[in-house]
């Protein structure tokens, strides 16, 4: 079974480096891989997407790393940039 992050209610360029260092643990502390929980997202900008981007880019981590539950406000900025995750 994979192990869970969820991610904090606001993420912005505020936060997300903070985030990517502790997914970034989780991730080479998982044997699994690592869900991430978008549901709790309210608040994003241009840097929070950039964050989930480089998420899901392949080979970024030695493990899998899958979004889950992408939030009404992560799918309406996705939208306004034309970005699909």
């Amino acid at each position: 079974m994979k192990n869970l992050y969820g991610l904090p209610k606001s993420l912005t360029k505020i936060n997300v480096l903070t985030c990517l260092k502790e997914i970034q643990e989780q991730a080479n502390n998982s044997k699994s891989g690592l869900n991430i929980d978008c549901s709790e997202v309210l608040n994003i900008d241009s840097a929070g997407i950039a964050l989930l981007l480089e998420l899901i880019t392949p080979h970024k981590f030695s493990h899998q790393l899958k979004l889950i539950n992408l939030s009404a406000s992560i799918h309406e900025l996705c939208a306004l940039y034309q970005i699909d995750l």
